[in-house]
């Protein structure tokens, strides 16, 4: 019965221990590239190539900046 008590006061007890923690989570995946300027000398073909790409990049990294301006 003892140790059941004691058992039963050290669970109670712990709670009041723990601490809230907050993770920040960084996207690094915009750190490997970014928006790409055209050429006169390039092809139709690889201006459609590089729209794409900037379209791309802005919707994913774009919105993640303003993420994290909202966190702050």
């Amino acid at each position: 019965m003892k140790k059941k008590l004691v058992a039963l006061a050290v669970a109670a007890l712990l709670p009041a221990c723990t601490k809230t923690v907050t993770y920040e989570v960084t996207n690094s995946s915009c750190a490997g590239f970014s928006v790409i300027k055209a050429s006169r000398q390039d092809t139709t073909e690889t201006l459609r190539q590089v729209l794409i790409h900037n379209t791309t990049y802005r919707q994913i990294c774009d919105a993640g900046e303003k993420n994290e301006k909202q966190n702050e």
